[in-house]
């Protein structure tokens, strides 16, 4: 069985949206043109009741005797068709005049047709002629023929006007446009009206999609930041310029530190339980010894392990303090410009006693000007731990190379020492927290913490660690962005 097809929320909301916004656009679009008809209508009702009454003053001034006199106004039409016309009224050319006329006695017999097809045929029950013999007002607009009354056969409209002697109507001047002129015009207005509403409906399309888009790309964002809390990355709080999504984001980190600081408890309880597990097992068999009478050499070997073991858990406790302190932030708290250079000149200063012991020297190589952004204090300690790492598998009598490497978009600083090689197992586990490696040139077992700490930093300024072999040794390699402001 084929599964449903899932539809975004959004792609509802938008489809739903152009179906609103289309069905109204044709409401007010065939509304809009509805009106703009009858106001056409109107202005040419205006117009041709202004000529009817023209021409019926013009006729009553030619009255002989009682008797219509047509003449006058036969040779001004016969004249008037003969005009060419070239008057191109807006987006519609008008040729040739379309407006016809015709008379009628006082009984609504056409006397006179400016077309010559009327003449003689009894119009006293068309409505224009029969109001107006009554006194009353005469239009009317309907099928030219009587027999042709189909949707697309041709109308007309016509406005009459009395013709008076004395206080008596003697006759009736029919003044007639064709409806296909005007519905010429309304067409013309009705195809900009039409590319006017197409206009603004994809305008409206366009700013729905984007409005859509904006909504989609907010609750994705959410998403993402949601996700990947819960599978335990630092990530930064999306911000957004809409109220309800920006509290939303807040809600959310703030459950996750909530529920962090739960897991966050418990984990590291058990990381500190298990690696004081050893310290503790050690003074206890010594503690337990000394209360024998034991010989002085051994008694001090036994006081130096129980020195040593102290001295292990007190960097266990402040390692995983340290660790805790920036575990515990979801960005960079002080971030500004640093020099390199003169961070490694410090640190190596400050190891000046164990690097002579060992015969160790440390060389320092550079490009690029050296100056990055970072908070001084955990940029000092990452560069400080790997330092401290290649001083400890450094083999008698060798050199440590540091690499900076500065660019306008990123940092590079590289640890190298020479030295045995690790296995692969270790190149994999090196950031794992507690992971360590006996030191062939170190004293006491490490923390396991250094390179978990350096990782952890490097994940604060959106950087990252690795660690790899080299043909002389290890190299030990941090990089992040210049210019980070996280």
């Amino acid at each position: 069985m084929t599964p449903p097809i899932k539809i975004s929320f959004s792609l509802r909301a938008f489809v739903f949206y152009f179906a609103i916004l289309a069905t109204l656009s044709w409401f007010i679009l065939d509304e809009a043109i509805e009106r703009l008809n009858v106001a056409l209508r109107k202005s040419a009702e205006s117009v041709l009741v202004d000529t009817a009454n023209l021409l019926a003053t013009s006729l009553e001034q030619q009255l002989s005797d009682g008797s219509l006199d047509t003449w006058e106004i036969e040779r001004l039409f016969d004249a008037v068709y003969q005009r060419k016309l070239q008057a191109q009224i807006y987006q519609v050319l008008k040729e040739k005049v379309d407006t016809e006329v015709y008379v009628t006695d006082g009984q609504g017999k056409v006397v006179y047709d400016s077309t010559g097809l009327n003449t003689g045929e009894d119009f006293s029950e068309w409505r224009d002629v029969r109001l107006t013999l009554d006194g009353e007002y005469g239009a009317r607009t309907s099928f030219r023929y009587a027999d042709q009354t189909e949707e697309d056969d041709e109308k007309i409209m016509v406005i009459s006007a009395p013709i008076h002697l004395d206080s008596e109507i003697v006759g009736v001047v029919g003044v007639v446009k064709p409806i296909e002129i005007l519905e010429m015009f309304l067409l013309a207005d009705s195809n900009q009206l039409k590319r006017y509403a197409i206009g603004l409906l994809a305008l409206a399309m366009i700013l729905g999609y984007l409005v859509s888009h904006s909504f989609t790309a907010s609750t994705n964002r959410l998403a993402n930041f949601a996700n990947d809390i819960a599978a335990g990355k630092k990530v930064r709080r999306p911000e957004f310029m809409d109220k309800r999504f920006s509290n939303l984001s807040k809600a959310i980190a703030h459950l996750r530190q909530q529920l962090d600081g739960k897991e966050y408890v418990e984990q590291y309880v058990h990381s500190l339980t298990h690696e004081l597990k050893t310290p503790v097992t050690a003074i206890q068999g010594s503690t337990e010894l000394l209360r024998e009478d034991l010989p002085e050499e051994e008694r001090n070997r036994f006081l130096q392990n129980i020195e040593t073991s102290n001295s292990r858990m007190a960097r266990l406790v402040d390692r995983m303090l340290s660790l805790a302190k920036i575990e515990g932030l979801p960005e960079v708290t002080e971030s500004k410009v640093l020099n390199l250079s003169e961070i490694v000149d410090q640190l190596v200063s400050e190891r000046q006693t164990q690097l002579q012991e060992r015969n160790l020297a440390v060389r320092q190589k550079q490009t690029g000007e050296g100056e990055v952004m970072g908070d001084p204090l955990l940029i000092s300690q990452a560069i400080a731990n790997l330092l401290d790492n290649a001083m400890d598998f450094s083999s008698p009598d060798s050199q440590i190379e540091i690499m900076l490497e500065t660019t306008n978009r990123d940092c590079q600083v590289s640890v190298c020492n020479k030295g045995p090689r690790l296995d692969e197992f270790a190149l994999n586990k090196a950031f794992e927290r507690f992971f360590s490696l006996p030191g062939p040139f170190r004293a006491t077992k490490s923390t396991g913490l250094g390179l978990s700490f350096v990782h952890e930093i490097m994940s604060l300024h959106q950087g990252n660690a690795s660690i790899q072999n080299t043909q002389e040794g290890v190299m030990a390699k941090i990089w992040w962005p210049n210019g980070t402001t996280a």
